[in-house]
């Protein structure tokens, strides 16, 4: 039997990285999200109840049920394959394809990585940061490595709003990237 390659690894369960996975679902990727906590939802869940108002679309909807949806569309409408309590522990790119040990015993082989960590980034090396500990990336959310792509409150360009909306935009470049680099 052949052994499963993923068009791309996304690091991160929070609004962001479901988005990344749900669009990268419906144009068609094979995908596999790795959430560190036991529950999706990222930083909207730190004031669950607080009003979201910079998601256009649905106006008056708190952190939670936003995350409430996206996690439901995730998980029940798209055959993303979702690891909780998962961080990398190891990985190794040979020819652009990425050998990853998870800290959960699962090994993932997969083409690109996209990092949607929220505030935190140190499960790859090398990336180039800036000042403020966010990664550096171009306009396609390309980072200065090969096939890693960064998304969200991780990833710094000059001019960038923070955002909700701003995080699903970028997730939808970094999966448009993936697929112009498949063509």
């Amino acid at each position: 039997m052949d052994k499963l390659i993923y068009d791309a690894l996304i690091i991160g369960g929070g609004p962001a990285g479901m988005f990344a996975g749900i669009y990268g679902y419906q144009k068609k990727l094979k995908l596999v999200l790795i959430e560190q906590n036991s529950f999706l939802g990222g930083q909207p869940l730190t004031y669950p109840n607080k009003p979201v108002n910079d998601f256009p679309l649905v106006p008056n909807i708190t952190g939670k049920e936003l995350i409430d949806k996206l996690s439901n569309q995730l998980q029940f409408e798209t055959d993303v394959k979702v690891f909780f309590d998962s961080k990398i522990v190891s990985y190794t790119n040979n020819n652009n394809v990425f050998e990853i040990q998870l800290s959960n015993g699962q090994q993932i082989t997969c083409k690109n990585i996209i990092i949607a960590t929220g505030n935190i980034s140190n499960e790859i090396s090398g990336l180039e940061m800036n000042e403020k500990n966010r990664i550096n990336v171009k306009q396609n959310q390309l980072t200065n490595l090969p096939h890693i792509y960064a998304i969200g409150n991780v990833c710094y360009y000059l001019d960038k709003p923070s955002s909700m909306v701003t995080a699903c935009g970028e997730a939808s470049v970094a999966i448009r990237s993936i697929i112009n680099n498949h063509e």
